[in-house]
């Protein structure tokens, strides 16, 4: 059998074992429930929609008026809510009532029991300055058509010398990325060491490694479990962000969501160079007692790197960001940060991903003579050293 077909048997093997796991599927599906609850929920729970005003209107020559006001209320995020009222007085009763919020009278006075909203008053001022330039465009004897043109010009075009995106929206996106990467690479590097320590305690390995190469299943594992992760972790950013956009809880453009996609790209990169690490670390030992102590280095270099990537939020152009960007065990976190800031450079970005890509051929080939050499012990935990040892 060639190496090819023996990974990518292994490759499947992994996958299918994974996703049979009762564990695996509810911790699906909480993900998925929580990321689903944050994405919609803010939109439930602060959207009551715009405030909502009631205008009493006293008099024709207030409709008008009352009718332009609520075109131009959706400027300035109220809604206006007209009702007819007889007479002024009736209206001043409704007001000290708190039935209305403000009336329109004779289409030129505005009453409100105290100083009304600035939106409300603000919509009502534009409404009133409308329709009194529809007047006097109706009296020169320009058409509804001419009136609605002149009154209605297009809107300026909006061009910004940054990159696209506000600020806010940089940052939301930055962190969600980080919280995602930062989850998938600690969850399954942890999950690879498991795997090769259960292997290593029911004594499969030995029935695999009769078959194949210990450097192969070490690849068929890596691989495996990575794909699954970057596929749970393209499934969770999907009905997020869908959900997100759909509620209105977020809204980006489109720009914004290609970005998304551009720093999800780092997590084979930040995988493969973990899980080669944890892999080696789980052939240490011979119980899942044991796989924290082993571990334990590991997942603490994966939690600075998630800090130093809080701070890169905070300042992209700072010097502990450019240099953390270049580091091969913080980069994975960190690149994405200053890309999405606009901070980063496409000549950083790809010696990053150099940097990376060679330090984790090292990794690898160091990983897999540990692996090759441990993975076969059973008993005590075996020290690094003697398992580099030749």
């Amino acid at each position: 059998m060639s190496a090819r077909r023996a990974i990518t048997l292994v490759a499947q093997r992994e996958i299918v074992e994974r996703v049979r796991q009762r564990s695996f599927v509810i911790s699906t599906v909480v993900t998925l429930a929580i990321v689903a609850a944050a994405a919609v929920l803010p939109g439930l729970i602060g959207g009551g929609g715009p405030e909502r005003y009631r205008v009493g209107v006293v008099g024709e020559a207030s409709q008008p008026v009352a009718q332009a006001a609520v075109v131009a209320a959706t400027r300035f995020g109220v809604e206006i809510a007209p009702e007819r009222v007889a007479a002024r007085p009736a209206a001043e009763r409704a007001l000290e009532a708190d039935e209305l919020d403000a009336v329109i009278v004779g289409g030129r006075t505005l009453l409100s029991s105290d100083s009304p909203p600035d939106e409300l008053e603000q919509a009502l001022q534009a409404g009133a300055q409308r329709a009194g330039s529809v007047s006097v465009l109706r009296d020169r004897g320009l058409s509804a058509g001419a009136i609605e043109r002149a009154l209605s010009p297009p809107a300026l075009a909006t061009r910004t010398l940054e990159a696209a995106g506000t600020e806010d929206e940089q940052r939301f996106v930055a962190l969600a990325a980080v919280l995602l990467l930062y989850i998938q690479l600690l969850t399954y590097g942890l999950w690879v060491a498991a795997g090769v320590v259960e292997e290593k305690a029911s004594r499969v390995v030995e029935i695999l490694l009769a078959a194949i190469a210990p450097r192969v299943l070490l690849a068929g594992k890596v691989i495996g479990l990575g794909l699954l992760g970057l596929a749970q972790l393209l499934l969770v950013v999907a009905v997020g962000a869908g959900l997100a956009l759909a509620s209105g809880t977020l809204e980006v453009e489109s720009s914004a969501l290609a970005t998304i996609g551009v720093v999800l790209l780092w997590f084979p990169l930040g995988y493969a160079l973990y899980a080669s690490l944890y892999a080696a670390a789980g052939a240490l030992v011979s119980r899942q007692e044991d796989l924290q102590s082993s571990s334990g280095p590991l997942t603490l270099i994966v939690i600075a790197a998630y800090l130093v990537s809080f701070q890169a939020i905070d300042d992209p152009a700072g010097g502990l960001a450019r240099i953390a960007s270049l580091v091969p065990f913080t980069a994975p976190l960190v690149q994405p940060v200053r890309l999405v800031t606009g901070e980063g450079s496409l000549v950083s970005a790809l010696a990053a991903v150099a940097i990376i890509a060679i330090t984790t051929l090292v990794i690898v080939r160091v990983a897999a003579t540990i692996y090759e050499r441990a993975v076969l012990r059973t008993g005590k935990p075996v020290r690094l050293r003697e398992a580099l040892r030749r």
